[in-house]
């Protein structure tokens, strides 16, 4: 027989009484001793773990991509299950690791009670723990910390709620966007990973400060979509899942006693009781049912299947398949496949397999070292709604992939704005699939010009352009499954096509500033000053005859600062760095 309720009220008593403003105002890096940073610590032995270059200078990285990449782990794991294909990238590519995000998702170390508050809020259950991080290609996330900030499992860090993953993630994106400048990230999740990521995008709430989530892109690899009931199988035991943890909890696609939907995915009413999350005939249930982490039970959830997505972000899943199967031995088809549970996307997501040759246990722990889906799940947009934005006269990096139609062409796009009639020339290079075109289109998708063809490893050609927002199509038109190991080059370098840029001679300095930013031969009449996110900060105005000009930076926090200098209906953005 069921056993009684009484588990579910004691834990509907704990619950009630935790903290039930989400105060996440109360924000600092909790300090820990800098070996906890740098290694694992496990029983006699040492581990050391992916470390940022001490000799990297971010004031002096200038990234080939276009938007930086964070990497989150699944359930019961830790940063570590990427490191097969960072290899990888790190030794083809050249990349540069911009640090890991450390997180404690349990740390006042009480399964019964749950909030999404910060340390130092008392009673707080995420502690975000100081790093090493710097301007870079990639960034890591990781729940597989301890209170203490070492790297461990002893307060089910990793198995907690994917509530309280999605308020981590959202810290670790608003750092990334200052460090590197950028307006957008890509969002790589394996397994319960891609849902911490669609619970930052799906949730207003998580967003940065601007009520914007600036992803451009989200790759999910072996995520249950649709939920998994493996993992609190003899397979999950054997791995030191614990039944009872949260994230146990929301992965359910259906609790197995009770039958009824997984609250956080299908949405429903916390209660625990024989027809309602009931999932353990014997021993201990769920430590606790709070599954939006409120500090309230008893409460009617909108699953997160439920709740609506941006239908202009591109998405991809990588899937995993047995030998002669239709799942990756922990998450079944068509869980992994997003677009069951979206079927009205817009640009539905893009399907990259793995097939195993001899596997017939589980491929699902293994899909993250498998760079070459991931590389294809990687490509840039092929509708040009979806593009990475890109500036003009910098040099950038794309990658050629056969995709989900292995006969289809690998359209890239990508979007620039220009300010003035300008003379655009577009150059490509490292071209190695044997037939690439390009083109410039604009706003409304019409051609600007011919087609342009490469010849050999190389493509070059201009187009004059006015005012407005463009967008330069990349095709590959027969992608061979070796392209994706040399990246193709591209840089749109713009000029004037009548008089000089009034703005062009201005020099400023020092950069980093510290204090005064100056400007020399500078013709600007008015400078504003915004963060990285698009907040305006302040305005300052300069008389005509004003050649040298100042910008007291001293009151800003450290951080990456664009400044929009303005004179007679033209604009130039310079980025600076506040030390």
């Amino acid at each position: 027989m069921y056993k009684t309720t009484i588990n579910a009220f004691i834990i509907s008593l704990l619950c009630l009484n935790a903290v039930n403003a989400q105060d996440n105002s109360k924000f600092e890096y909790k300090s820990r001793p800098k070996e906890f940073e740098n290694f694992e610590f496990r029983n006699d032995s040492i581990f050391p773990k992916r470390a940022v270059l001490q000799n990297v200078a971010s004031k002096t990285f200038v990234s080939k991509l276009p938007y930086p990449m964070i990497f989150i782990h699944g359930l019961n794991s830790n940063s570590d299950t990427w490191n097969t294909s960072l290899n990888y990238f790190d030794s083809q590519y050249g990349y540069t690791y911009g640090g890991r995000f450390d997180f404690c998702l349990n740390a006042d170390g009480n399964n019964a009670t749950t909030n999404k508050n910060f340390y130092p809020t008392p009673g707080a259950d995420i502690a975000a723990f100081e790093s090493t991080v710097i301007d870079g290609d990639y960034y890591l996330v990781n729940f597989d910390v301890k209170v203490d900030g070492s790297f461990g499992t002893n307060v089910l860090s990793n198995q907690s709620a994917i509530a309280k993953q999605g308020v981590a993630l959202k810290k670790a994106i608003e750092r990334v966007l200052q460090l590197t400048g950028k307006d957008k990230v890509i969002l790589v999740g394996h397994s319960m990973g891609g849902l911490c990521s669609r619970e930052y995008l799906q949730n207003a709430a998580n967003w940065q400060s601007d009520n914007k989530h600036h992803v451009a892109k989200l790759l999910t690899v072996g995520t249950p979509h649709g939920g998994s009931n493996k993992s609190d199988s003899g397979l999950g035991w054997f791995a030191g899942i614990d039944t009872s943890s949260e994230a146990i909890r929301d992965l359910k696609t259906s609790y197995y006693y009770s039958g009824d939907a997984g609250r956080f995915l299908f949405g429903g009413i916390e209660v625990n009781n024989s027809n309602n999350m009931n999932d353990h005939l014997f021993g201990t249930d769920f430590y606790n049912i709070d599954v939006n982490c409120n500090g309230t039970i008893g409460e009617s959830v909108l699953g997160l299947n439920q709740k609506p997505i941006d239908n202009l972000i591109d998405f991809s899943n990588v899937i995993g398949r047995l030998t002669g199967g239709t799942s990756d031995g922990v998450v079944d088809e068509p869980s992994s496949n997003m677009n069951q549970y979206f079927p009205a996307l817009t640009y539905p997501a893009k399907l990259f397999y793995f097939n195993s040759g001899f596997d017939f246990v589980e491929n699902h722990t293994e899909l993250p070292g498998y760079y070459y889906q991931i590389m294809q799940g990687l490509d840039e947009p092929n509708f040009k709604e979806l593009a990475y934005e890109v500036e003009t006269n910098k040099n950038y990096i794309g990658y050629t992939t056969i995709q989900e139609n292995s006969s289809s062409a690998d359209n890239d796009f990508y979007k620039f704005t220009v300010l003035a009639n300008m003379s655009a020339n577009i150059t490509m290079s490292s071209i190695v699939t044997s037939v690439m075109s390009a083109s410039i289109l604009d706003s409304a998708g019409a051609a600007v010009g011919t087609i342009q063809n490469n010849s050999g490893s190389g493509l070059n050609f201009t187009r004059n352009l006015v005012p407005g927002t463009y967008y330069l199509k990349v095709t590959s038109t027969t992608p061979t499954n070796t392209n994706y190991q040399t990246p193709y080059q591209f840089m749109i370098t713009t000029t004037l096509a009548t008089q000089d840029n009034l703005l062009s001679n201005a020099k400023f300095y020092p950069n980093p500033v510290k204090n005064i930013l100056n400007f020399e031969n500078s013709n600007f009449n008015k400078a504003t000053v915004f963060t990285v996110l698009g907040q305006e900060l302040k305005s300052f105005e300069f008389g005509e005859d004003t050649n040298t000009k100042s910008i007291d930076m001293s009151t800003y926090s450290k951080g990456i600062y664009m400044i929009v200098l303005e004179k007679d209906g033209q604009q130039q953005t310079i980025k600076v760095v506040k030390e």
